[in-house]
């Protein structure tokens, strides 16, 4: 491992103290560790391409760094890239040439990221790409209620719910039966509308983000999907009522004398 020294730095940066360095090029400097930065609050601009760094970690205390060049490095993960999010001054960052740029979406989770930075590896970030990457936040985000949802555990088992109604002095096991039938519905029911209160939440922070555009296709597929649920209602009314009067007719032949 290859750490940086104060006197290394502060040659380096034409500086007197760690605090007032601004500027810093570490180009091809063979360096290993980074956890000098966390002394550089006032660090702007670094260099720091053509090195053997491995994380992003000890820049998070950078706040105000504005460019950011570390390509030629051994980033390995695109997780790293949370380290860099509070830094709201960020603007530059040229991170092409690490394992992690090798990714297919690289681009996309990297603007997602960062939404603050105009430049990546040297490229303007266009505005389709900031569409792009925020859809596939949402989407992530969406995937990540309706999962949660779905997979909630129930709180009572049915056998745990049989063996409480059953202490009851009289209980038959045909009454616990049907006993945990009941409250095993009724918790689905439950599971089911806090599953819908999840997803109308995602919804509904998805609607924040669209253009008017998209939301005239929004309301247009919905109108859509009103318009199959009231024609299903209608079919299972008149199935039900249809099948009321074949059972009132067979009741009356029932009863009626031959």
């Amino acid at each position: 491992m290859v750490m940086l020294t104060e006197k290394d730095v502060l040659l380096r940066a034409h500086a007197t103290s760690l605090e007032s360095v601004v500027r810093l090029n570490l180009w091809n400097a063979h360096i290993t560790d980074l956890s000098i930065l966390r002394q550089m609050p006032n660090l702007e601009v670094v260099t720091l391409s053509v090195n053997n760094i491995c994380s992003l970690k000890d820049i998070a205390t950078c706040t105000k760094l504005k460019e950011l060049y570390i390509r030629k490095n051994s980033i390995e993960s695109l997780d790293e890239l949370q380290y860099l999010r509070s830094l709201l001054c960020l603007r530059v960052l040229w991170l092409s040439e690490n394992p992690c740029a090798e990714d297919d979406d690289y681009r996309l989770h990297t603007v997602q990221a960062l939404p603050q930075l105009q430049f990546l590896d040297n490229v303007a970030i266009e505005d389709e790409e900031r569409e792009d990457a925020s859809s596939a936040a949402l989407n992530a985000s969406l995937n990540a209620s309706l999962n949660a949802s779905l997979n909630a555990p129930v709180s009572l088992s049915t056998s745990s719910m049989q063996s409480s109604m059953g202490q009851d002095a009289g209980v038959t096991g045909d009454q616990v039966d049907s006993g945990a039938q009941l409250q095993t519905g009724a918790m689905r029911t439950s599971s089911t509308s806090s599953a819908g209160n999840h997803v109308l939440s995602a919804v509904l922070t998805l609607l924040n983000a669209l253009d008017a555009d998209a939301l005239q296709t929004v309301m247009v597929s919905t109108q859509t999907q009103l318009a199959l649920i009231a024609k299903v209602t209608r079919l299972d009314m008149g199935n039900t009522t249809k099948d009321g009067e074949l059972a009132t007719e067979k009741a009356k032949r029932e009863v009626e004398p031959a």
